[in-house]
C-alpha cells in the first residue's frame, strides 16, 4: 500500500508530460503554419532536412512544393521559381526542397516522410536527364542530403506497402557511409531485405521503436524551426503583388541574357560552365560513334531503380504529381558522338517508367535542339529554360496543365 502515492505521483506525472507534448506539437504546427510562406524563401536546414515546414507547406492552399536537385539551385536569377512567383504574382508560390546532389532515393525518403497529409495534393518532381544518362552515382552526394529522419520516416511508415520498404531498403543498403552510426536502422534494413517469416516479425517487434524514434526526431525539428522564428524575429507577414505576367516579354529577356553568357561556344552552354566541357568537344566524334556507351549508360543507370521508388511512394500516399523533366542537351550531345536518335531513348524510357502511374509528365523534348534552354550538356536550366519552367508551374497549380 506504501507503493500507491508513488505509483500515483508517477503516473500523474506521465500524465503532465505527455499533455505538455501533445500541447507543444500543436503549438508548434501553429506557429509553422502562421510563419511557413516567410519561411519559404529562406535556405533553411530544415527545409530539406525537416518534415515539419514542408508539412505546413503542403496545408497551405498558395505554396506548391517544388523538389529536386541542382537543376534549381545551380544558377541565381530572377527567372528561377522561387524569385519569379515571389510576390503570388498569380496567387501563389514554390516552397523549394532542393540540394545540389539530391537524387530520386533522396527524394522518395523525404516524401515519404509526409504520410497521409500528401493526399490528394499538387507537388512538383523535377528531375534531370544527367543521372540517368551521364553522371555516376556519388556517394558524398547521396550522403550530404541524407537525412536520418527522413529515413526513418520511410522506413517505419504505417502507410507504405511492405513491398516497398523492402524495396527501399535494399537501395539504401547501397549506401553504408550513412548507417555507420546507426546500427539499429542497418539491422533493420538488412532484415527487411530478407522475406523470412523471422524477418519479418523481427520488423513488426522493431516497428515501435522505429516509430518512437521518428517521432522524437519530429519534436527536434519543430523546436529547430521555434527556435529559428523567435530568435531570428521573422515577419510572417508577405506582400502578395497580383500582376499579369507578360510570358513574351520574359521569355524574350531572359533569352537575350541567356545569349550574352554563352558568347564562347555554339552549344549555348555558358562561358564559365564551358572551360568544364571544352575539351571533350575539341575532339572530333564521328556521328553516333558514342551511342552505344549512351545507351549503356541510359539503361544501367542505377537512379531508374531509385527513380521507381520515388514514384510509388508518390502513388501510395495519393500525391498528384507533375513529373518535370529537363531536355538534353542536343547540340553538345551530337557533337560529342551520341546521335539524335540515341538521345531520343532517354524520353522513350522516362515514359515507359512514368507512365504506368498515370502521373503528369512534362519532359520538354521539344526543346532539345533549343541551345539555350540549359546551361551545360547536364541540363542545368538557364534562364531562358526557367521561363518555361515557370509557364510550365503556373499552368499546372491552376489546373491548365494538358
Amino acid at each position: 500500500m506504501k507503493q500507491i502515492p508513488h505509483l500515483i505521483a508517477t503516473t500523474v506525472s506521465f500524465l503532465v508530460f505527455t499533455i505538455a507534448l501533445i500541447g507543444f506539437n500543436y503549438g508548434a504546427q501553429h506557429l509553422e503554419q502562421q510563419y511557413v510562406k516567410a519561411l519559404a524563401p529562406l535556405d533553411l536546414t530544415q527545409t530539406n532536412n525537416g518534415i515539419v515546414l514542408q508539412s505546413a507547406a503542403l496545408s497551405t492552399s498558395d505554396l506548391l512544393p517544388f523538389y529536386g536537385s541542382s537543376e534549381i539551385t545551380l544558377v541565381s536569377t530572377p527567372y528561377d521559381a522561387e524569385r519569379f512567383f515571389a510576390t503570388y504574382p498569380t496567387g501563389f508560390t514554390v516552397f523549394t526542397v532542393a540540394n545540389l546532389g539530391a537524387g530520386a532515393l533522396t527524394m522518395a525518403q523525404d516524401i515519404a516522410s509526409l504520410g497521409p497529409d500528401l493526399k490528394g495534393k499538387k507537388v512538383v518532381i523535377s528531375i534531370s536527364p544527367g543521372p540517368f544518362t551521364y553522371t555516376t552515382e556519388n556517394e558524398e552526394y547521396y550522403a550530404g542530403n541524407y537525412s536520418r529522419l527522413h529515413a526513418y520516416g520511410l522506413i517505419f511508415s504505417p502507410y507504405l506497402s511492405m513491398g516497398l520498404k523492402s524495396a527501399a531498403a535494399q537501395l539504401m543498403l547501397r549506401h553504408p557511409k550513412t548507417l555507420q552510426n546507426d546500427s539499429f536502422l542497418e539491422f533493420t534494413l538488412n532484415h527487411m531485405t530478407d522475406t523470412s517469416i523471422q524477418s519479418r516479425l523481427l520488423y513488426v517487434i522493431m516497428w515501435p521503436l522505429g516509430e518512437l524514434q521518428t517521432e522524437v526526431m519530429q519534436l527536434q525539428d519543430h523546436a529547430e524551426v521555434a527556435g529559428y522564428i523567435w530568435s531570428n524575429h521573422i515577419d510572417p507577414n508577405v506582400p502578395h503583388i497580383p500582376q499579369k505576367i507578360n510570358w513574351t516579354e520574359d521569355f524574350a529577356t531572359a533569352l537575350a541574357q541567356q545569349k550574352q553568357r554563352t558568347l564562347s561556344n555554339p552549344y549555348g552552354i555558358e562561358d564559365w560552365r564551358w572551360k568544364l566541357f571544352q575539351g571533350r568537344s575539341s575532339v572530333p566524334y564521328a556521328p553516333g560513334s558514342e551511342d552505344a556507351q549512351f545507351l549503356q549508360f541510359l539503361q544501367t543507370s542505377s537512379e531508374w531503380p531509385d527513380f521507381k521508388i520515388l514514384l510509388d511512394v508518390l502513388q501510395e500516399l495519393g500525391a498528384e504529381p507533375l513529373i518535370l523533366s529537363r531536355p538534353i542537351n542536343g547540340r553538345f550531345w551530337e557533337a560529342v558522338g551520341v546521335s539524335e536518335q540515341a538521345q531520343d531513348a532517354y524520353y522513350t524510357k522516362l515514359h515507359a517508367v512514368v507512365d504506368p502511374y498515370h502521373m503528369t509528365l512534362v519532359d520538354y523534348r521539344q526543346y532539345t535542339n533549343d541551345i539555350y534552354f540549359s546551361i551545360d550538356n547536364v541540363s542545368h536550366t538557364s534562364r531562358y529554360g526557367w521561363v518555361y519552367v515557370d509557364q510550365t508551374l503556373d499552368e499546372f497549380f491552376h489546373g491548365n496543365l494538358h
